[in-house]
């Protein structure tokens, strides 16, 4: 049964991706965008109508609402993935860069399910947040971003316990490094916040902007994923997890897409986490009392859920 999808940030990258791949199974996806051109680009698609809608613009927001609304329908699914990236020294950041990218990655998600939720609730649907591993783990550079992504893990959990009595299920996915252009669209903002950095960040700072015009050699494709040598994963991967979360009878809480160098780096941090909390007078529990917890959750974890198929 086609069901009526709303994906933000749907001109570009995963956005768009998921556009298509929605439409493409015959799905109704209204797709949101901010720019004319990649309006007239979507207009035509068969199952895609675009919307002009800023996830900071409460006028544009309001007139999304009573649009779709108009069109008799309904709305089954509300896929949050407009966002910004960024990279930079914490005091290379700006008061309004930093401002904004709390402004569209946390505050345009919770704009966003507020202003559709009675459309939601009617339909007893679905809200799919795209987050990022960048939720879980940081390092200097990513500072500002991985906060938002952080605090996006905090608001879907909170948003499903509210909205899961009354049959809307609330789901975060965790992309990895993604092929897209959201690198190269935050590259002049990164080269500027380095141009700002002050002692004693300045001298790395120069460094980084010397690389720009000097690159490495590119890595031996065949050499194994590091740090060094990163292997951003196809957008299929995050659109296969949303199709999942908006249509299983059971939907997950968290999906975690991308390669299994980025799963490491994830589960190593989560480890880590649990062993800072244990390392207390009140949760110092043994190793073997760790491995039980975690075997009783793997229990009720395979009683619960269906695995991602």
């Amino acid at each position: 049964m086609q069901k009526a999808i709303l994906i933000t940030g749907a001109s570009t990258g995963i956005g768009r991706h998921l556009a298509h791949y929605l439409a493409e199974r015959d799905h109704l996806v209204y797709a949101a965008v901010r720019k004319d051109t990649d309006f007239a680009a979507l207009s035509g698609v068969p199952n895609i109508v675009p919307v002009q809608l800023d996830v900071t613009n409460l006028e544009q927001i309001e007139t999304a609402v009573t649009f779709i609304t108009a069109q008799g329908t309904g709305l089954y699914g509300l896929v949050n993935n407009a966002g910004l990236g960024g990279l930079g020294y914490f005091t290379t950041w700006s008061e309004a860069e930093f401002q904004q990218i709390f402004d569209v990655n946390v505050a345009g998600p919770w704009r966003m399910s507020n202003a559709f939720l009675d459309l939601l609730l009617a339909a007893r649907g679905r809200i799919v947040n795209i987050g990022s591993q960048g939720g879980t783990v940081s390092k200097k550079l990513y500072g500002p971003y991985t906060m938002t992504k952080h605090a996006l893990e905090a608001y879907t959990m909170a948003l499903n316990e509210e909205l899961r009595p009354f049959h809307v299920h609330v789901s975060i996915v965790q992309p990895g490094g993604i092929v897209s252009n959201i690198g190269a669209n935050g590259l002049p903002d990164m080269v500027a916040r380095l141009q700002r950095a002050q002692p004693p960040f300045a001298t790395e700072a120069q460094q980084l902007l010397a690389s720009f015009d000097n690159p490495s050699p590119p890595p031996d494709p065949n050499a194994p994923e590091s740090e060094s040598n990163r292997k951003p994963s196809s957008p299929e991967i995050v659109a296969t997890a949303v199709d999942h979360a908006l249509f299983a009878d059971r939907p997950k809480l968290r999906y975690m897409v991308g390669t299994h160098w980025e799963g490491n780096r994830v589960i190593n941090t989560l480890i880590d986490r649990l062993l800072d909390a244990n390392d207390s007078p009140e949760h110092s529990y043994s190793r073997e009392q760790l491995i039980a917890l975690l075997d009783q959750q793997l229990q009720a974890r395979n009683e619960a859920v269906r695995p991602l198929q």
